[in-house]
């Protein structure tokens, strides 16, 4: 008989090794972890939809804002603005020659400043220069003439006297004196016509100014009846404007002209150059409406113009400045116009401090372009409420938003 520990019968240990191990049986899951991942899903959504009511319907009504100016003392406010044109104070001037001829020279260009007395052409002048040399052989000749006649008519007034001479012929010898002293006069008159003459064949500026056209070239000759080149005449030369006093020309609607007086300052702002700016003053106000457009031209003329960038023709904004001085102790305030509340006579605003509107009563004065003066009740930098609705009340919570 085999003993207890004995090493088992081998068949026994290829039995247990083909049995199946089982394993221990899983614990069912705890409860208390979805509960935990739904109340965190709650929570964010929770404070989302706590953020949104805080952004929607939680959230103070939004206004539109704007901070009152203040502008320094002393500076002119802006009444009005309009487009318009550069011009000059006799707009547009043709000069050209009363003669005709070949141009010889011609030492200008399209866009050349000129000042007085500059050539602008030269016309071959030999034929007037020979006619004036003629007109004072002519008027030498009728010096000598008169000369003999005034001997004559001398000495048959002394053979009169003496009974020698008739009165017939003393009454022709005198006759013939002044037709004699007749002709001088006219040699004199065609001496003065021929220096006319050369004289129009050097064509000079009259003025400071720059060309905007040339209407002929070296080369061209001058006659009635010619060709006519780019609108001139058939004795025109160039066409010049004149630089010494440049403006600027816009139409004001009739119902703002009232707004507008002489002497007023002004700013001018060439389209091309937004960035300069040039004073200007009213120096003109149309006396006529246009009534099909509902305007009055008004012309303010350019200080210190920059002839570099100021060019006749050239679109211009022009910005009317009001002409009142205001005191150095009290600086003007301007409140937008929408940011008033009117009530009979009374007008207030409404200001946003802290989150809350509070209305306060002020007192206007001029009205310009950028806003309102206002002589008392705000000071400058409060921000107001810009178009407030009717429902708004003191202390009520708003939401500002700059316009």
């Amino acid at each position: 008989m085999m003993s207890a520990e004995s090493p088992k019968n081998p068949n026994v240990r290829e039995l247990e090794s083909l049995r199946i191990k089982r394993t221990a049986e899983p614990k069912p899951p705890s409860r208390l972890i979805p509960i935990a991942i739904g109340a965190g899903v709650l929570l964010v959504l929770a404070a989302g939809g706590y953020a949104v009511y805080q952004r929607t319907l939680g959230r103070p009504p939004e206004v539109q804002t704007a901070i009152v100016a203040v502008r320094d003392a002393g500076q002119a406010g802006t009444v009005l603005t309009g487009s318009g044109y550069v011009i000059t104070q006799h707009k547009y001037i043709v000069v050209g020659t009363k003669i005709l001829g070949q141009i010889v020279a011609e030492p200008i260009e399209e866009g050349q400043h000129v000042k007085v007395g500059d050539i602008l052409a030269r016309i071959d002048d030999r034929d007037y220069q020979a006619q004036l040399k003629q007109a004072y052989a002519d008027r030498d000749l009728a010096n000598a003439n008169v000369t003999l006649k005034q001997e004559r008519a001398k000495r048959l007034r002394e053979l009169y006297r003496n009974g020698v001479a008739s009165k017939d012929s003393l009454d022709d010898a005198e006759n013939q004196l002044a037709v004699a002293q007749a002709e001088l006069k006219r040699a004199d008159g065609s001496i003065d016509y021929a220096k006319f003459n050369v004289s129009q064949t050097l064509i000079t500026s009259p003025i400071n100014g720059v060309v905007l056209k040339k209407y002929r070239e070296v080369g061209d000759t001058i006659n009635y009846g010619g060709d006519i080149q780019a609108g001139g005449g058939t004795t025109d030369i160039a066409q010049l404007a004149d630089t010494e006093d440049m403006r600027c020309e816009v139409d004001i609607n009739e119902n703002d002209i009232a707004k507008v007086v002489m002497g007023a300052p002004a700013t001018v702002i060439p389209d091309a150059y937004p960035d300069q700016q040039f004073a200007a003053s009213v120096v003109k106000i149309y006396p006529e409406a246009d009534r099909q457009k509902g305007t009055v031209k008004v012309e303010v003329r350019i200080l210190k113009p920059d002839l570099s960038i100021i060019k006749p023709e050239m679109s211009a904004k022009v910005v009317f400045l009001s002409s009142v001085a205001h005191k150095a102790e009290a600086p003007m305030v301007l409140v937008p116009k929408k940011a008033l509340v009117t009530e009979g006579n009374s007008n207030s605003v409404w200001i946003v401090r802290g989150g809350e509107v509070h209305s306060s009563p002020v007192v206007l004065g001029r009205e310009y372009q950028d806003g309102i003066e206002v002589k008392s009740g705000l000071s400058g930098g409060e921000m107001v409420i810009i178009a407030p609705s009717s429902d708004l009340h003191d202390g009520s919570p708003v939401t500002p938003a700059s316009s």
